[in-house]
């Protein structure tokens, strides 16, 4: 009996041995939120658990002893926990656990003046950062390449002589693009198909995409979207130098610094591109024009204290470029005539002032006054026959700006000012216009729930507009904006937004660059009133890094419909007499964009496709939208070893486009690869660009008439190019 009841005494100890039970409730560390599916497990066991749709859990049958218990899930930093069991006191454990955030989740988007990151927008935006240095060894002297990263992006020459280009968002023409620079719009215009030519990206730390209607925001001409390149603070000491060099004739010398002393911070960028013609095939005529430029930007800071921020900044620069004729070009007596010949300069100014009167209020006064000057001349033919056009455009901006910021709510108050003012060389007062905005607007964000955020917006401008011979009267634009983001799991979200836009009457546009502006009549406006949009999308997105540290997988499907309504198009019927006119009833642009982006430890891979239908209505009948391909991929795969080594493969397709003539021409596909080499403060870079030789010559001659000034552009002028650089970081 005695024996009996000590193996029955021992059978309870161990029985009561492994009947210890560990109860949690795992939930989000920043909003507390419970997650559902959560695992939890005995370390060093099979034993486990999962959350149920209160995010509690038990796990039973614990041994006595010291444990651990490890809880997971996706997208979210595991944790173990260690217990000596039993546990006298019974109570339910609430477990926090912290999300992964991706670098680019943490960036903080000035364009919507928010401050808030891109995960929690309503508003749907794109940002680069890491692919600017990449972009910046592909193409030193300009941003062309740097901003076609994104799907749905197109950079589309406007003249083969000038080598000019425009950036057209979701096939809407370049017009209906907003460029900014750190919130400041100095870009457009006279200037709008040089821009994207002459802004270099050493000084740039982000770029933003706001695609579809970003009117309600910052007026008038936002109507496809905005790309607001942020430039570098004096926020460290450093000091870089670029230099690149090309075998069809590119230099660049670069240098940015800046420098920290105390309350005070200096930045500057200074850069020099000289481009050597280049005939890439052998027609005598050049492919790439001859280009030589500068850029100063200095950048003042001013912390006076932890309330008040200040800088002034300015930018200085100056171009001429030559494209036509080789033996023109180099002042040679020749049989082939056409040059194009061009000479810019822009200075500009922007200060910023910013006041916390509270700890969640903010006052900001912003200012910026920028002088264009650009001079075109093309000989056009053997008989001295030439076109001569120029002015100065002159831009006046100021915006006063309240933000009150809280943990749940943003909202943003301002008031702005903008002139714009164009006057035309040699005493030609034909073609001088005048523009003078004046805008009120309201932004209110709110953090409604833990997984629903509202963004909602008004915006009203007064514009009054004139040219030589009529008037507009003033007109009165009420612009609303809408959008929601809700996040139905940690990894996946869903955004939806719409708004309102429009653009003034203007005779700079694209259709006009090949003309130089010759005898493209002045805007009556008294006939012509403004273009009117609307844009709506929606977005899905799952981002995930499956529990670890070294994958990242985000998948992106927007879709969207943008609709203008006048759109106002240049009769090129005779060529001796071109006019605007609206004639269409609407252009439409509809269609979507497919994104994959995965990171598996050092490698990333990036797949984007774009459908765009865009087209011209009107009486029923439709127009497909010139230079505007249907179908679209763009990708890269990177490698990178941090302080080592990047290498990337690149590649972009294009299906066929149609031109004013009815013709649509072939698909494209090019293709380039870089390699960057980091040794100590030192980069060595090496890029081959479009090395399957895709251009437009290899379908024809590049030539209309025996001249290149009429050519629409739908591929790569240029062809094959490799560069190779040193960057040096001090």
């Amino acid at each position: 009996m005695k024996k009996l009841f000590t193996i029955i005494s021992l059978t309870l100890a161990v029985i009561t041995n492994a009947q210890n039970t560990f109860t949690a409730k795992v939930m989000d560390s920043k909003n507390s939120e419970v997650l559902i599916g959560a695992s939890i497990i005995l370390k060093g066991t099979t034993n486990g658990a999962s959350t149920d749709v209160n995010g509690l859990t038990t796990l039973k049958n614990i041994p006595n002893g010291e444990q651990v218990i490890s809880i997971s899930f996706i997208g979210y930093e595991a944790k173990d926990l260690t217990f000596n069991f039993p546990i006298e006191n019974k109570k339910t454990h609430t477990v926090l656990l912290t999300a992964f955030e991706t670098e680019i989740d943490e960036i903080i988007i000035e364009a919507t003046r928010a401050n808030r990151t891109v995960a929690n927008l309503p508003t749907r935006t794109e940002v680069l950062t890491d692919e600017i240095d990449e972009a910046a060894s592909m193409e030193a002297g300009k941003i062309a390449h740097l901003i076609t990263h994104s799907t749905g992006i197109q950079v589309q020459t406007t003249a083969a002589g000038s080598n000019g280009a425009v950036v057209r968002i979701q096939g809407l023409n370049g017009r209906y693009t907003q460029m900014l620079k750190d919130g400041f719009p100095l870009y457009g215009g006279f200037s709008g198909s040089l821009d994207i030519l002459q802004i270099p990206p050493l000084d740039l730390k982000q770029v933003e995409y706001i695609k579809g209607s970003a009117s309600t925001l910052y007026g008038g001409g936002a109507i496809a979207g905005l790309i607001n390149l942020l430039t570098k603070k004096a926020d460290k000491d450093e000091t870089l130098l670029h230099i690149n060099l090309s075998h069809i004739g590119a230099k660049d010398f670069n240098a940015f610094t800046s420098k920290r002393f105390g309350k005070w911070g200096f930045t500057n960028l200074a850069s020099m591109h000289i481009h050597n013609p280049y005939d890439a095939d052998d027609d005598g005529f050049s492919d790439i024009a001859q280009v030589s430029k500068f850029n100063f930007n200095p950048k003042l800071f001013y912390n006076p204290n932890k309330k008040t921020d200040l800088y002034f900044g300015a930018t200085i620069s100056k171009e001429n470029r030559k494209g036509g004729s080789m033996s023109k070009i180099n002042n040679q007596n020749t049989a082939t005539y056409f040059l194009d010949e061009q000479e810019s300069s822009r200075f500009t100014t922007q200060f910023s002032a910013n006041y916390k009167l509270a700890e969640n209020k903010t006052i900001t006064l912003k200012n910026s006054i920028s002088s264009f000057d650009r001079y075109i001349n093309i000989d056009e033919n053997i008989l001295g026959t030439s076109t001569t056009f120029g002015g100065n455009q002159f831009n006046f901006f100021t915006e006063l700006n309240y933000t009150i910021n809280t943990q749940s709510q943003n909202i943003n108050i301002g008031l702005n000012t903008l002139a714009d003012k164009f006057t035309e060389d040699n005493n030609q007062s034909e073609r001088d216009q005048e523009y003078q905005t004046f805008g009120l607007y309201i932004n209110h964000l709110w953090d409604v729930n833990k997984k629903f955020a509202l963004e909602s917006g008004l915006r009203s401008d007064k514009v009054a507009a004139k040219s030589l011979n009529s008037e507009s009267g003033g007109q009165s634009f009420i612009l609303p904006k809408i959008s929601a983001l809700y996040k139905m799991t940690p990894e996946l979200s869903i955004r939806l937004g719409g708004g309102m836009g429009y653009r003034m009457p203007t005779i700079f546009n694209e259709e006009a660059e090949p003309y130089a502006y010759k005898n493209v009549r002045t805007i009556d406006f008294g006939n012509l009133i403004a273009e009117e949009s609307f844009g709506t999308n929606i977005d899905f997105k799952y981002q995930s890094t499956f529990g670890t540290d070294n994958i990242l997988l985000s998948l992106n499907q927007m879709f969207f419909h943008n609709v203008i309504d006048n759109p106002i198009t240049l009769n090129e019927t005779t060529t001796n007499n071109l006019f605007y006119e609206q004639t269409n009833d609407s252009l439409f642009s509809k269609g979507y964009e497919s994104q994959i982006k995965l990171t598996v430890d050092k490698f990333t891979w990036f797949f984007g496709y774009t459908y765009t239908d865009a087209y011209l209505e009107n009486g029923g009948k439709q127009r497909p939208l010139t230079l505007t391909p249907k179908h679209s991929i763009k990708g890269d795969l990177l490698f990178v070893v941090e302080d080592k080594w990047r290498i990337g493969w690149d590649y972009d397709y294009k299906y066929g486009q149609f031109l004013n003539n009815g013709v649509k021409t072939e698909s494209l596909f090019t293709t380039g690869v870089i390699v960057e080499r980091t040794i100590d403060n030192f980069v060595i870079f090496l890029n081959a660009e479009n090395f399957t030789d895709v251009r437009q010559s290899n379908s024809g001659k590049v030539l209309t008439n025996g001249s290149p000034q009429f050519t629409e552009i739908w591929a790569p002028l240029d062809g094959y190019f490799f560069n190779a650089g040193l960057k040096i970081k001090l």
